[in-house]
């Protein structure tokens, strides 16, 4: 792995990413505003999966709506996260923050492809199960986490 980050931080893009004035900033701002897209999918899910809002929406019909959103947004954030990381890799290697952030992603992508999708189609009340609260509370807890590992990579 090691080596990876290293060619990466001294490929084309890196190289391009470190001695640019703007493209630092510019990139970030992109993932940020795919990070308010991809946050507000999720939260208009979860909170729909937890019987807060929009109970008379089948829940189905509104998953598979911002699933497209979610998906759109979180592969702009890939592709702006590698390009970000490109700009200091050897230090996003070392980073405990940036490790866990990739934990929480990975997790994070795989309960949504898995537990999370099974949920969103079974569920369709407009008070929804036990199952269904507990779901969104764990994805919730898993996207909050990503955010805020990937906050504590500039302080750790």
């Amino acid at each position: 792995m090691h080596y990876l980050f290293a060619a990466l931080g001294q490929s084309a893009l890196g190289h391009y990413m470190q001695t640019s004035v703007w493209a630092f900033a510019v990139v970030e701002t992109i993932h940020l505003l795919a990070l308010a897209v991809l946050g507000g999918s999720v939260l208009i899910v979860d909170l729909r999966l937890l019987g807060i809002l929009f109970r008379g929406e089948s829940v189905r019909i509104l998953g598979r709506d911002l699933n497209r959103l979610l998906a759109g947004s979180l592969t702009v954030m890939i592709l702006s996260g590698i390009a970000m990381v490109s700009e200091e890799a050897l230090k996003c290697y070392y980073s405990p923050a940036f490790r866990w952030k990739m934990a929480m992603l990975l997790a994070a992508i795989l309960f949504h492809l898995t537990v999370h999708r099974k949920v969103m189609a079974q569920t369709d009340r407009s008070i929804p199960a036990l199952g269904s609260r507990a779901a969104a509370a764990i994805s919730l807890a898993l996207w909050l986490g990503v955010g805020v590992a990937g906050r504590a990579i500039g302080f750790l």
